[in-house]
């Protein structure tokens, strides 16, 4: 390809970029203490517009913190490709912004999970296997206000914030995080529902993760592994390869995960029907009941 025309892809991914931040930095200044100046808000108004979206002030505040968190994500995650690019897969992240964009984002599937099948509506126990820093174990309590939930992960980094997520939210006595990988996960009969992302876990790490989940739930619990869905085009396949990889989990198809799930001793596999702005796909598995 000829430098002319990887200048105009370049340039008009700059453009892409751009206003991305641009979206971001609208949200922003809609948050309480935000200083912008008229001609800077007006401007970024503009970018919104251009793109077709409007009434973001119109948003909850907790929507539009999810979306500015997403958005911080994505841009100092791509950033930090783009500074170390030669860093050994796996998740090695620190930067605050990054865990508590995941974080913030992970909110949404707690009532994903909860619309996903009838047995899921009423939860008494729930297990956030990487539960990262925290806010989907708070969903979670919220959306099944009778329910305990325990979060288990290997990450300090992710857990320390965590725990300071879980006191502010007030939820100390219903919710229990632990340093644990899934594989070493001990419990038996403990939990209706365990939540797995595959996209943050090696196929080794799944495959051994959901044996210990089939003992780890009652009988007629169910695991619901989330997967990212099918891109949409070829560019953004190979981007979520890229960042499943690099974050060291499995890029795994519906039939991968299914298969898996059947191989641990799942029974009644199937997938939930798509839902909301979530790009996640749930597969869901059922530990026999007799």
């Amino acid at each position: 390809m000829a430098f002319e025309d990887v200048m105009g892809q370049t340039m008009q991914w700059i453009t892409a970029t751009e206003a991305l931040a641009a979206l971001g930095a609208e949200l922003a200044s809609l948050q309480p203490g935000a200083d912008v100046p008229e001609s800077i808000t007006t401007a970024l108004q503009g970018v919104s517009a251009a793109a077709g979206i409007t009434g973001l002030a119109d948003l909850a505040p907790q929507q539009q913190q999810m979306v500015l968190g997403v958005i911080r994500m994505y841009l100092h995650q791509a950033n930090d490709l783009l500074e170390r690019p030669g860093r050994a897969p796996g998740w090695t992240f620190t930067d605050p912004v990054i865990l508590e964009g995941w974080g913030r984002g992970s909110a949404m599937v707690p009532p994903l999970i909860a619309a996903a099948h009838g047995d899921l509506a009423e939860v008494d126990s729930f297990l956030d296997v990487g539960t990262g820093v925290g806010w989907l174990a708070v969903a979670a309590a919220n959306q099944w206000p009778h329910a305990t939930v325990v979060g288990i992960d290997p990450w300090t980094a992710s857990l320390e914030r965590a725990r300071a997520n879980v006191s502010s939210a007030g939820l100390d006595d219903r919710i229990t995080l632990r340093d644990q990988d899934l594989a070493d996960l001990a419990d038996v009969d403990a939990f209706d529902c365990a939540w797995i992302p595959s996209f943050f876990l090696s196929e080794v790490a799944l495959t051994d993760g959901l044996a210990a989940t089939h003992s780890a739930l009652r009988p007629g619990g169910w695991a619901v592994v989330g997967r990212m869905r099918p891109a949409p085009n070829p560019l953004a396949a190979a981007v979520t390869e890229l960042r499943t990889i690099r974050g060291g989990g499995a890029n795994l198809d519906t039939d991968a995960v299914v298969a898996l799930l059947d191989k641990a001793g799942f029974t009644d596999l199937q997938v939930a029907p798509s839902a909301g702005p979530s790009p996640m796909e749930l597969v869901l598995g059922q530990r026999p009941a007799g």
